[in-house]
């Protein structure tokens, strides 16, 4: 190995000696410099592969015994050297940027994220809402390769490099699992609208890998869906309706605080409160369905009725929405 490199140095300094700069000078003046600068560094880039390509055959027996794999700077020493520079310099050189390294095949070198995610999607700026951050990562030389997983919560007024961790606590739940968790919440400084977290996972050869997560900061509810059943009911006083109210939260359905119905168009209250506890008619306590059953009393007169709704948050946030209602 030490006389292919003597070689090429040597050769090298051959190059060195008999380039003539000056006339390169006059051509780049004359408009075709560029082109020469460009044709001459692939010529001295096959000229050094040419000598450093006998090597590599001892390098890698050597490297393929210990089961090693290559940093950055390796990969791209090797890559440089052998056919395949020769074959797609065109892809691996940049005029502008040198070598581009993302065109480099990273089997067995970089970290993987399978996915990241946010566990509500949606949170208000309350300063209390907890959001998980969860990152699902692997690697090429397994979990206790990996040295770090980040996150930068700049975005939601929190730490510019938090740590996400895989040790069954803090949140997380199971250990060493690879899914990464962390826990936080929203600064109520920050304003509403989506806002990126990315993501960086760094393994003990120094890959790095990338990606991020989008998290939507609200603070009104909705009420995404809203019927009476049946929708055509009579007026006798015991026929049995049952009104529902699908709600969406930002952050956790326990923080909504209310869901009230307008019913004053049919001569009761103006406001009667849909129940999410499991009984009188409400299928499941705690989830984002609110029930009311009521009757039609006999003086309410055929038609179509719309009934408004309204749902209120702990944060203060309100939505509406309606129930259309015929009665005969």
């Amino acid at each position: 190995m030490t006389n292919y490199l003597d070689k090429v140095n040597v050769t090298i300094k051959q190059l060195n000696k008999s380039f003539n700069w000056d006339l390169l000078y006059t051509m780049m003046v004359q408009g075709l410099g560029h082109c020469l600068i460009k044709f001459l560094v692939i010529v001295w880039l096959l000229y050094l592969g040419y000598w450093l390509l006998p090597a590599l055959p001892a390098y890698a027996q050597k490297n393929a015994a210990a089961e090693e794999y290559l940093t950055k700077g390796e990969a791209v020493m090797l890559i440089s050297a052998t056919d395949f520079m020769k074959k797609k310099i065109g892809e691996l050189l940049s005029w502008t940027i040198g070598y581009d390294v993302s065109k480099v095949s990273r089997v067995r070198l970089t970290p993987t994220i399978n996915y990241v995610k946010a566990v509500p999607r949606k949170v208000p700026p309350d300063g209390r809402t907890i959001v998980d951050i969860l990152a699902s990562v692997d690697d090429p030389g397994g979990l206790k390769n990996i040295s770090g997983v980040r996150a930068d919560l700049s975005a939601i007024g929190r730490l510019p490099n938090a740590a996400l961790v895989d040790n069954g606590l803090f949140g997380d739940q199971k250990p060493n699992d690879g899914i990464f968790t962390l826990q936080t919440s929203v600064s109520p400084q920050i304003s509403l609208g989506a806002k990126d977290i990315p993501i960086a996972v760094a393994n003990k050869k120094g890959w790095l890998a990338l990606a991020k997560t989008t998290l939507e900061i609200g603070k009104n509810p909705a009420i995404i869906e809203a019927k009476a059943l049946p929708e055509r009911v009579p007026a006798d006083g015991k026929t049995i309706v049952t009104l529902t109210a699908r709600v969406d939260n930002p952050g956790r359905l326990e923080d909504v605080v209310e869901v009230k119905v307008d019913l004053r168009a049919l001569g009761l209250s103006a406001e009667t409160h849909l129940r999410n506890d499991g009984m009188g008619g409400d299928v499941a306590a705690k989830d984002d369905l609110w029930t009311l059953q009521l009757t039609i009393p006999k003086t309410v007169k055929a038609g179509s009725y719309t009934l408004p709704l309204e749902v209120v948050n702990l944060v203060g946030g309100i939505g509406k929405g309606a129930i259309n209602l015929t009665v005969y």
